[in-house]
């Protein structure tokens, strides 16, 4: 099954931005819309609200009943046949159509409809005025009116009468079309250009991880030994640790070439002494291929040890409790050794993480308690020490002969045998320090306190915070 390839973070970024952006600007565009046509119809009907109330508070009631204005209103249109600004005060009847009892000339004697709808409106507002819209008298020019009315009771009357003025609401339809038009077409410019925006600003703002991965592409190129450049303060941790890791792995290279190296020339006095008894007779000397064999074996195994320890110190993210490992050496050497009612004191830290695998820990720390058991009278004491900087001190101290400041480098080394008479291979002090330089750690020879061997070794731990 294909895996899925993830979008790009451009991509991402960029759909983040407008899935808040897009609606938020829509929004917006519908907000200003609706404000601008209210707004419109606002300024339209100012007008005509000033006309009806002109109309109430001019008219008049004869003794007959007629009805006259004491002046006109001052907009000419209403005496322009048809000019789409008209008024008019009629009473409704029983199907709805408005009987015109006064009306401007501009109606030509035409009447306006209502529905039930605004008459029942209207019967219900009282003094407050009612808005709708409706046809115009002008039937070849579709007129569609917008109207302003009010029902009152005008004095020496018993029965209500409507008084309204319209207009033609073209103009306004048109400046709201125009509005909107124009809000929509900046609405979408202003998304695009938004949009573009953040994609210039995304792709700016990931400049630095585009060059970083330039300059990985250099190093494995070989066109560069690490990686380079100046970054912002959010990605150079990142080429860093990325740095870190290309010398760690070039220092796994280089140990893996060393021990190699090393090997190949431990192996070739011995394979040149096989040779030459080989070449000398029909019969090799069976002593000669058995101290030789001996020793190759020896070799490989020392070059063996010493390559599983640097990849186990070169590891990332191995750790291991220190405690179990040294309180169950402490439980059997003494066992081991029931022949000199051995005392095994510890103190010092508890609760430590060895920053490495568990069984290197066994190995150096087994090691330096064995010898310590092997050489000592009767008592061993191991103390542990939490170093600053990520380190800790392992101080294993026994009251036996002890060695010589001049013996403490003869015993580092690999082989190196001070005392024939007890077995041994001689490799186990050389192999702690090996495996404690793989962990960039140390081994220290000194004299005890308590008259002995004093073995310090520096490990690294890890640490939760």
């Amino acid at each position: 099954m294909t895996r899925r390839q993830p979008p790009s973070l451009v991509s991402s970024l960029v759909r983040a931005a407008a899935l808040w952006a897009v609606p938020g600007l829509i929004i917006t565009a519908l907000a200003l819309t609706w404000l601008s046509r209210n707004s419109t119809y606002r300024a339209f009907d100012e007008p005509l609200e000033s006309a009806v109330i002109g109309l109430i508070a001019s008219v008049e009631v004869a003794d007959d009943g007629a009805l006259r204005l004491s002046r006109e209103l001052p907009d000419p249109r209403y005496q322009r046949a048809l000019s789409g600004k008209y008024w008019m005060i009629g009473e409704a009847n029983d199907r709805n159509d408005i009987i015109p009892r006064l009306s401007s000339r501009s109606l030509y004697g035409s009447s306006l409809p209502i529905s039930a709808t605004v008459r029942s409106s209207l019967a219900l507002q009282e003094q407050e005025p009612v808005r709708f819209v409706t046809d115009g008298p002008d039937i070849d020019a579709n007129e569609a009116l917008r109207v302003v009315a009010r029902q009152v009771i005008l004095p020496n009357m018993d029965t209500p009468v409507i008084v309204l003025a319209a207009a033609d609401r073209t103009p306004v339809i048109s400046a709201i079309r125009t509005f909107t038009l124009t809000a929509v077409t900046m609405i979408v410019i202003l998304t695009l250009g938004l949009i573009f925006a953040v994609y210039a600003q995304v792709r700016l703002g990931l400049r630095p991880l585009f060059a970083l991965g330039e300059r990985i592409a250099d190093v494995r190129e070989g066109r560069a030994a690490e990686v380079e450049g100046v970054y912002p303060p959010e990605i150079a941790p990142l080429a860093g640790e990325l740095n870190s890791l290309i010398l760690h792995n070039k220092s796994v290279v280089d140990r893996a070439q060393t021990h190699v190296g090393n090997l190949a020339h431990a192996l070739k006095t011995p394979i040149a002494v096989l040779r030459n008894e080989a070449a000398m007779g029909d019969v090799t000397n069976s002593l000669v291929v058995s101290r030789q064999t001996e020793s190759m074996a020896q070799q490989v195994d020392h070059h063996l040890r010493r390559a599983r320890a640097a990849a186990r110190g070169q590891a990332i993210g191995v750790r291991a409790e220190m405690d179990p490992i040294i309180d169950g050496l402490v439980r059997t050497l003494p066992r081991i050794y029931r022949d000199k009612d051995l005392q095994i004191v510890r103190t010092g830290e508890t609760g430590l993480m060895f920053r490495g695998a568990p069984r290197d820990l066994e190995d150096m720390v087994g090691n330096l308690m064995d010898n310590a058991a092997k050489w000592t009278t009767d008592r061993v004491e191991l103390e542990v020490k939490l170093e600053d900087e990520g380190f800790c001190l392992v101080t294993v101290k026994d009251n036996g002969p002890g060695l010589t400041p001049e013996e403490y480098a003869t015993a580092l080394q690999r082989g190196a045998r001070l005392d024939e008479a007890t077995p041994g291979s001689g490799l186990g002090l050389s192999i702690v320090d090996d495996l404690a330089q793989a962990y960039k750690g140390s081994l220290r020879l000194d004299r005890a306190s308590i008259g002995g061997l004093k073995a310090v070794l520096r490990l690294p731990i890890a640490r939760d915070t």
